[in-house]
């Protein structure tokens, strides 16, 4: 796979990760425990300062894809685009299908 890929989309979602959490209502903490990492490596993602595995990743593209207000901000963002993104399951055909988007 194109590493490309894979840091545009740890670029996006590090960015975002703050906007994507406040649209859930979810504090550092409680992200922190859904995607099984420790409050300090939220906070080191989002001043992009912690390198993100694969599984973290995943974990995360997951978790916000499939709550409809974080997926449409994602979608906004292009997210649905990347290579990495789409060989993971999430193209934006699947959103349209899961969201019902029309």
């Amino acid at each position: 796979m194109d590493n490309s890929g894979i840091m545009e989309c740890i670029d996006l979602m590090c960015d975002t990760l703050p906007k994507l959490r406040n649209a859930l209502n979810q504090r550092q903490e409680d992200f922190a425990k859904v995607i099984g990492v420790s409050r300090q490596s939220v906070i080191n993602m989002e001043h992009k300062e912690k390198k993100l595995t694969r599984s973290i990743l995943i974990a995360m593209v997951s978790f916000f894809s499939l709550r409809n207000e974080t997926a449409k901000i994602l979608y906004e963002r292009g997210l649905y685009n990347n290579a990495f993104v789409k060989n993971i399951g999430f193209s934006e055909s699947v959103l349209f299908k899961i969201h019902e988007w029309s």
